[in-house]
């Protein structure tokens, strides 16, 4: 890790992440669609923008394993990490001292999913395999595999843009008339 933060939302606040070119496709099938819209390299490790479409508009998508939502109404979207080194990381199953595999956040409709996952810390050296399922919808594993090294590269490039929380400005004049272009939109 390049820069310290006391805390991940300091330091999501206090970078300029790397895009990756091409993030790829993860799994397609008859019935879904698994992509990354992105990746995003910080020093601290990487955001995955995860994207899916299935044809089953009556289901609501889910990341996460299949014990923890209601199979009646979601359809579990699977999500692992294996890396250069060996270790195994899965959305809701315990990492390795040390390591990250988390939903930051998800949001979509029956049938669709948008959602980020981070993985931290940056991968070592070699290979990072992406596996994905949705065993509800019929749709089997298929992994994909990322240059864990161009992940290094770029997050040896991050710019950190402060390393202190901007001061506290109150209201920043908020309800207040004054001459800039924002507080005069009433």
């Amino acid at each position: 890790m390049r820069f310290d933060y006391s805390t991940m939302t300091e330091g999501f606040r206090s970078e300029r992440p790397i895009p990756l070119p091409n993030p790829p496709e993860l799994n397609k099938t008859g019935n879904a669609v698994i992509w990354l819209s992105s990746v995003e390299v910080y020093s601290f490790g990487v955001m995955f923008s995860v994207s899916v479409l299935t044809r089953q508009s009556e289901l609501g998508l889910i990341l996460g394993a299949e014990e923890h939502v209601d199979s009646a109404r979601y359809a579990s979207i699977l999500f692992g990490v294996e890396l250069g080194d060996g270790t195994k990381l899965a959305i809701d199953r315990r990492a390795p001292r040390g390591g990250v595999l988390e939903v930051r956040n998800s949001t979509g409709n029956a049938g669709t999913l948008h959602g980020t996952i981070l993985l931290g810390p940056v991968p070592p050296p070699g290979p990072v395999r992406i596996v994905t399922a949705i065993p509800r919808l019929g749709v089997s594993e298929a992994t994909v595999t990322i240059d864990g090294n161009h992940i290094i590269e770029a997050s040896e490039q991050v710019e950190r843009l402060w390393t202190a929380p901007p001061p506290s400005q109150g209201l920043g004049g908020a309800g207040l008339r004054g001459g800039n272009w924002f507080t005069r939109l009433d």
